[in-house]
């Protein structure tokens, strides 16, 4: 049974708790203090448009011990204030009704379970920031204006069942599940915000089809050892029996469509493997009934090319992440003894409207691998640094290719959006 607790203000952003039997939820609401554009985007799936509220943090220890509450939609900045700022851990304890007097000390900024705001560095240069956890994003607006978003999230690789899942339908077919994604998040930074592209705004969907030939005489053939397999269930004398009739049959339609000569120049230019045979002896060409017939559906492919252009230090330091978590996500990890090598990570990307939900004039993707990754440092071919030596520009190429194709299944016409 989940309790809820009354609306508390904490920094001017109003608050309630849904508390369980050992946990409870931070929730953000908005009859209190409105959302702002900044806190949809950042929240990302934990955002709830229908409600207008935001799953902030999860507090999983309601001893309000060490480490007692870890990142949901919340920003890394309120999540430092959340562990660090004793206000924050009593007015929970007030709402969840656990107001005891197990009151642990401070923890440390640097807590495993949110990414801190600054950039520090310790005497020997290496960042003291948060190895948890966190969510890019690019460019840094902290105004209340709406923008659409490319949305990016890495996941590790998993292979693909064999087995059906719990609807028979063949889990080697379909997309990855959302809820089995959600265990394979990736560790450190996982999930980036990133502009519109218009050039990769884009998709193309293909099938493969091919010239396909089957002429009379190979069809008969066909028809002779279809009718032998079909009796040799019954046992050898009524494969024989089906195989004779067959032959028989095939033999009256060819004679019918051709007199003994062209059929013996055939036969003759078939026991030689020449064609040009028949066509010498009969000034003729056999119809081969040419016909395009599908092979198989294509795999669609994705291209971005980003411009990220910082207008500050924090920017300067958000893009560089933004560079690593890619480079990082995209290379493949060595096993044990380095024999073998595990796949990089796969990813979810999906266009997001300003009202925080999957774009209903953009394409849905399924999940993809990233197939090339390249970053050019002087884009505006001189080299140009600002005082702390960040570069002034940075262009930033992305390639993706699905997983799985497209099946007629994935469309559905009378949805609100765009469908794959």
């Amino acid at each position: 049974m989940t309790t809820t607790s009354d609306q508390f203000l904490i920094d001017g952003k109003s608050f309630v708790t849904e508390t369980g039997d050992d946990s409870a939820t931070v929730v953000r609401t908005s009859t209190g203090a409105a959302l702002t554009q900044t806190e949809i985007e950042e929240a990302g799936e934990h955002y709830d448009s229908d409600l207008k509220q935001i799953n902030y943090a999860k507090i999983f220890n309601l001893k309000f011990g060490s480490n007692f509450i870890s990142k949901l939609g919340a920003s890394s900045e309120w999540m430092a204030k959340a562990i660090t700022d004793r206000k924050y851990k009593n007015a929970f304890k007030k709402a969840t009704n656990k107001n005891s007097a197990n009151v642990s000390s401070i923890e440390p900024e640097t807590s495993s379970v949110f990414a801190t705001a600054t950039n520090n560095t310790d005497s020997n240069g290496a960042s003291t920031l948060n190895r948890g956890g966190s969510v890019l994003r690019y460019p840094l607006n902290e105004d209340v204006k709406s923008y659409d978003y490319l949305k990016v999230c890495a996941y590790r690789y998993k292979p693909r069942e064999f087995s059906q899942a719990d609807d028979k339908t063949n889990r080697l077919t379909g997309d990855y599940q959302i809820g089995d994604l959600e265990t394979q998040r990736k560790t450190g930074n996982h999930t980036v915000w990133l502009p519109m592209e218009p050039q990769g705004l884009a998709e193309s969907n293909s099938v493969s089809w091919d010239q396909g030939e089957l002429n009379p005489l190979d069809a008969a053939l066909a028809n002779i050892s279809g009718a032998t397999i079909k009796g040799a269930g019954k046992g050898g004398d009524e494969a024989i029996k089906n195989m004779v009739n067959a032959t028989g049959q095939a033999f009256n339609d060819a004679k019918a469509a051709a007199d003994d000569d062209t059929i013996s120049a055939f036969f003759a230019a078939q026991a030689v493997g020449n064609q040009g045979i028949f066509q010498r002896a009969t000034g003729q060409a056999v119809n081969n009934n040419l016909e395009l017939l599908f092979k198989g559906p294509q795999l669609r492919s994705f291209n971005y090319n980003f411009r990220f252009t910082p207008r500050d230090e924090a920017e300067s330091n958000e893009i560089r992440k933004i560079i690593k978590f890619f480079k990082k996500s995209i290379a493949p990890e060595r096993g044990k003894a380095a024999i073998f090598l595990k796949s990089p990570h796969i990813f979810k990307l999906k266009y997001y409207y300003k009202n925080g939900q999957q774009h209903p004039f953009l394409n849905k993707i399924k999940t993809c691998a990233c197939t090339n990754f390249s970053v050019q440092y002087a884009p505006d071919g001189s080299y140009m640094t600002y005082n702390d030596g960040s570069m002034t520009s940075y262009t930033v190429s992305l390639a993706f290719g699905e997983l799985n194709p497209i099946y007629a299944d994935d469309i559905i016409e009378s949805s609100n959006d765009m469908s794959f």
